[in-house]
């Protein structure tokens, strides 16, 4: 009986040795996972306040620098014969962001775009959409003589339906589309490739027109001769 007592004992502390160790592992890592739960949580913090500190234009300008820098990067072998910069002219009373001009090596206009570039802070815009901005972005197209308006924009983030692609608004306003900033140098791409098509097509017909014009003179110049003979 004094035997079994003993093992009971041995074995109760056993048991309760294990326990204790099983809840020390269990607290520590409980402690690790709120660290880095503290961690993240700092991190976002920090981003958050960090954009806080961020005026709306300097949000903007952060955008504006990306295009730029994407534009750049392929300006000497895609764009050689293209401009691409602010729109510093105001005397319209209004202004878009950048213009993009691209011409032919005779110097035809292929194509031309008017950029918006909206990546405001919440704090500041919350409620705003993109839909807000397109009115007096077609207006800004039409003052400066431009065939195209894009509105290259962050706002709305968690619309699936300027997600998927290159929005076409133009059922809204002529010629005008809504991109996400990676879709930037795809839509002036497109753009221009149908303008190089459209160039082509136009230098056919005129090349047929002028043709028909030659033929048309030169039945006018013989029946005149017959008539005279």
């Amino acid at each position: 009986r004094n035997d079994l007592a003993s093992q009971l004992k041995l074995k109760e502390t056993e048991q309760a040795l294990e326990t204790k160790s099983l809840q020390e592992v269990h607290t520590n890592q409980m402690n690790a996972m709120q660290e880095l739960i503290r961690m993240k949580e700092a991190d976002i913090q920090r981003l958050a306040d960090m954009k806080a500190k961020l005026s709306t234009k300097m949000v903007g300008e952060t955008l504006e620098q990306h295009c730029e820098i994407e534009f750049e990067k392929l300006r000497s072998t895609a764009f050689s014969n293209a401009s691409f910069g602010k729109d510093n002219d105001a005397s319209s009373g209004t202004k878009g962001d950048y213009i993009f001009r691209e011409k032919d090596e005779k110097g035809i206009e292929l194509v031309s775009i008017m950029f918006e570039m909206k990546n405001e802070a919440e704090e500041t815009k919350k409620g705003k959409k993109n839909d807000d901005f397109l009115k007096d972005l077609d207006s800004d197209r039409n003052k400066k003589g431009c065939e195209y308006a894009i509105l290259v924009s962050m706002l709305e983030p968690e619309n699936e339906f300027y997600n998927v692609g290159i929005v076409d608004v133009s059922h809204k306003y002529p010629k005008m589309y809504v991109v996400r900033p990676q879709f930037f140098i795809q839509i002036i791409t497109l753009l221009r490739n149908a303008a190089l098509n459209a160039m082509e097509y136009k230098a056919e017909l005129a090349l047929v027109r002028a043709q028909n014009v030659d033929v048309t003179n030169f039945e006018e110049k013989l029946d005149e001769f017959q008539t005279g003979f």
